[in-house]
């Protein structure tokens, strides 16, 4: 394998649980979400809209928005899955230390608009890495935080739009763990 900074930071990117509250530059983060804007698009479409939450308000407004969920009964059941063991997560901390999450949202009229979605998450992951942000899946905030009108509503989700993918976005708490090699045999070539 050839080895330039497109794959280093490619190779860097890690799923990540667990933050620093350090800032992420302003100047960095526009950087990741101008990457999020050059994902690949079906016809040019660009069906995405992205809300970026860093404000200790927006922070309250979503642990509240989750606490509430959670009253309802909503979301997922059992144990939050286990964490490395460097890692502490204290259930209070929704946010996971994390100084920024990305939620991004799309126009379901367009069946491109999930694809385009989860393209543009992947290059900000991308971006991230290549400053040393890592970056952290929230599955539950796509699916089912934000699946109440009043929540899109709340963090200004644009009228119609559906949310397909939310990310953390921080410095590393603890030093990321290798990945490992990848499987075998998930090539074929003819």
């Amino acid at each position: 394998m050839i080895t330039n900074e497109t794959m280093k930071s490619i190779l860097a990117r890690r799923s990540y649980k667990a933050f620093k509250s350090d800032p992420i530059k302003d100047d960095i983060l526009e950087t990741i979400l101008e990457a999020g804007k050059y994902a690949p698009t079906g016809l040019n479409r660009q069906a995405w809209h992205f809300t970026v939450v860093k404000s200790e308000e927006g922070k309250k407004m979503y642990k509240e928005a989750l606490l509430e969920m959670r009253r309802q009964g909503r979301g997922p059941a059992g144990p939050p899955p286990p964490q490395p063991p460097n890692i502490i997560v204290k259930p209070e901390e929704e946010f996971r230390g994390a100084p920024v999450m990305i939620v991004v949202s799309g126009d379901p009229s367009l069946d491109i608009a999930r694809l385009d979605c989860v393209l543009a998450m992947g290059n900000m992951f991308i971006a991230a890495a290549s400053f040393g942000i890592m970056s952290g899946w929230t599955h539950m905030t796509a699916k089912d935080l934000f699946s109440d009108p009043e929540v899109k509503r709340q963090f200004k989700i644009p009228q119609g739009y559906e949310v397909y993918s939310a990310a953390f976005f921080g410095y590393p708490l603890g030093e990321p763990k290798d990945r490992g090699p990848r499987k075998k045999g998930t090539v074929t070539m003819l």
